[in-house]
């Protein structure tokens, strides 16, 4: 995914004083410990590095309140901070799983400090989230919130239990980043509308349009495993081919199995889990037409979120939105 500069530029117009304060509150961390402070620093650093999509978006939706005041305002920016929070400290543990080495740009916190520091850093991350939520004093979207962290669990180890299993299918993969990815996105615009104190409709709207983006952003992120192999590490800053090297089957490779799995030159590899070279693989699912059809599907999750946005009246933020999401892909 690529924001582009006029994107940006008007995305901060809108809410640089909020977009400042959530950074703010990111690099203030306090665990009462100067060893622990600086391990925190580590981790959020990559924050820094990302695109910051959650809370960004968390924030946009807020601005949408008609009854913006301070302290719907302070709510808002304390939950996109929760929301970057628990994204990082996914990240953490995700790099655990996948024997990540690079994450955006740098040396994951796993490979320097090794899995038992990365896990217990993930779990404070975690927690330090929480703390965030429980500021807004909303039970709604504190349960929305601990749910969310349930379903970031069940989609790693759903993605785990699907390792090599070259009969899963397209329905399979969808449940799993519904859980591992889209839930996250879903709770980061519907909490947000919530917190803006918009009605149920609207609260029901802006989770879809989460959601839907969600889908969309991991199906455009896992195809660049197979287009963008110039590049070492991918749009999520981790490492390129390291999910297929891994077992884990993302949608092209799974189109490409679905209906004739014998037929891909690559199945005795991928069933067997032997080294697999991406960018032969990856001219495979261009040439075959199974790049094309993960975009497909892609874009019928991005046209979902952009007709979620219908029932909302046309303004600028609304704009940025439907530009946002026409920018997954």
């Amino acid at each position: 995914m690529v924001i582009s500069t006029s994107l940006t530029n008007r995305i901060n117009n809108v809410i640089n004083v909020e977009l400042d304060l959530m950074k703010k509150k990111l690099t203030e961390l306090d665990f009462e410990d100067d060893y622990i402070n600086d391990l925190a620093k580590e981790i959020i650093s990559t924050s820094k590095q990302g695109k910051l999509l959650r809370p960004m978006l968390t924030i946009l939706i807020g601005k949408m309140s008609e009854q913006m005041d301070e302290n719907i305002s302070l709510n808002i920016v304390n939950l996109a901070v929760a929301i970057e929070l628990l994204h990082t400290a996914s990240l953490v543990h995700d790099d655990i799983v996948d024997n990540a080495t690079q994450r955006r740009g740098k040396e994951s916190f796993n490979y320097v400090y090794g899995n038992h520091m990365a896990v217990m850093m993930g779990d404070m991350i975690f927690a330090k989230a929480g703390m965030f939520v429980f500021d807004t004093f909303n039970i709604e979207v504190m349960n929305k919130f601990g749910s969310t962290i349930v379903d970031l669990s069940m989609g790693q180890l759903l993605e785990m239990k699907s390792r090599n299993n070259i009969k899963q299918s397209k329905e399979n993969y969808l449940y799993r980043i519904r859980k591992k990815t889209a839930s996250l996105f879903e709770t980061a615009t519907w909490a947000g509308s919530v917190l803006a104190n918009m009605n149920t409709n609207a609260n029901e709207k802006l989770g879809k349009f989460g959601m839907n983006l969600g889908h969309a952003f991991q199906i455009f992120d896992d195809i660049r495993d197979f287009t963008d192999l110039n590049n070492k590490i991918n749009n999520s800053g981790k490492n390129i081919g390291i999910d297929i090297n891994n077992g884990i089957l993302t949608l092209p490779v799974i189109l490409s199995l679905e209906n004739n799995f014998e037929s891909n030159p690559f199945y005795n590899a991928i069933k067997s889990n032997e080294e697999i070279n991406v960018n032969d693989l990856g001219v495979y699912l261009i040439h075959e037409g199974f790049i094309q059809q993960a975009s497909s599907i892609g874009n019928m999750y991005i046209q979902k979120a952009i007709n979620n946005l219908k029932h909302f009246k046309s303004n600028e933020i609304k704009n940025i939105l439907s530009d946002i999401a026409n920018s997954i892909k």
